[in-house]
């Protein structure tokens, strides 16, 4: 079981990646977009919302304490600029809607499985 962290998603994006991932084999908490790295401290994957950047103070901070916690941006308004700009900023992957059940589980099994890779880096 994961801890799963959805971090400033409006409550229809929240309620269609939990249900996506939850399946009764994850902890799923949602948390507001003033969330601090403290707050994280035993989360498994962070979900985000990209929309206007408000994620990359949290996603600086939790580089700085846990660089190797997965952090994928999520949003409803999809910009090449703000994918490029949220894997330039450490995230470890981006994603955009429709929110497909079978995408969310891929991106948390790629983000759970890189994990390791990315706390020996």
């Amino acid at each position: 079981m994961a801890k799963i962290a959805l971090i400033g998603l409006d409550p229809a994006a929240a309620t269609q990646i939990a249900r996506a991932l939850d399946g009764g084999f994850h902890q799923i908490e949602q948390k507001p977009v003033t969330a601090r790295v403290g707050e994280l401290s035993d989360c498994d994957v962070v979900f985000a919302n990209g929309e206007g950047k408000k994620y990359l103070p949290l996603l600086r901070g939790i580089r700085a304490e846990r660089p190797g916690l997965p952090f994928v941006v999520v949003t409803r308004i999809p910009e090449t600029s703000d994918w490029l700009d949220a894997l330039e900023a450490g995230a470890t992957d981006y994603c955009s809607a429709p929110f497909e059940p079978r995408q969310m589980n891929w991106l948390m099994q790629s983000a759970l499985s890189a994990r390791p890779r990315m706390a020996a880096a």
